[in-house]
């Protein structure tokens, strides 16, 4: 998943390589909810950069010592806000989207062009240059690449990791915990900045992504275009 999202950035930007008309999207699109750009550059407080090696353990196993673990402490809500930055092959994505339910949006801009990607149900929908398309990706792209539902299950199958410390992040308190080596997807290490006060997770990052959250419970359901969308080239239909 950490490198799979620029490879979904830079597929959909393909799709609308042939197109004549650069730009941005439909004016009834909806807007992804954050009230801003990407944060990748927000202060840590001098917290790991998910490079570092971790003292928890990434089986589930391990002693418990009576600190707070990770199974027991993060919390993934119905629906959230998030950013993301991820770097892969010299070049860096930056991302803006939603979390509802199962549904998913991605907004993020390529070659001048501002793209949008709906996940709904079972269906895919990109927009971009005014124009809709439906149906799966090309290039094998698929919703597990960009779903933050991921890092829910990377806590589950690690719920015995305890914190390797505390940081603040916009003045708030976080805890910190690393997944390392197997138990990480991609083989690198994960690092969680989790709100201490209520679970929610503030931070994923690792060596070549960053993804932040925010508005937990609050984000904007996410719904189909309101367009006519015609099936991707190459795709089979939604």
């Amino acid at each position: 998943m950490l490198a799979c999202a620029s490879g979904a950035a830079a597929a959909l930007a393909g799709c609308s390589g042939d197109q004549s008309t650069p730009g941005g999207t439909d004016d009834g699109a909806p807007t992804d909810g954050s009230g801003g750009g990407p944060t990748a550059t927000e202060d840590a407080g001098g917290g790991t950069d998910g490079s570092g090696s971790g003292t928890g353990t990434t089986d589930g196993g391990g002693t418990d010592s009576g600190a707070p673990q990770l199974g027991d402490t993060v919390v993934f809500p119905d629906s959230f806000a998030m950013t993301a930055t991820v770097s892969t092959g010299g070049q860096t994505f930056e991302m803006s989207g939603r979390f509802d339910g199962e549904d998913l949006y991605w907004e993020f801009e390529q070659g001048g062009q501002v793209i949008e990607w709906y996940l709904v149900g079972e269906s895919s929908y990109v927009v971009t240059g005014g124009q809709c398309f439906s149906g799966s990706l090309q290039q094998g792209i698929s919703r597990e690449d960009v779903d933050p539902g991921t890092f829910a299950e990377g806590a589950s199958a690690n719920p015995a990791v305890e914190p390797v410390g505390t940081d603040t992040i916009d003045g708030e308190e976080v805890l910190v915990y690393e997944v390392s080596g197997s138990g990480a997807a991609g083989g690198e290490t994960l690092t969680y900045y989790v709100l201490a006060d209520s679970g929610y997770p503030r931070r994923i990052e690792s060596e070549s992504m960053q993804w932040d959250f925010h508005s937990w419970g609050e984000a904007e359901p996410v719904e189909a275009p309101e367009m006519d969308c015609r099936t991707m080239p190459g795709s089979t239909p939604a």
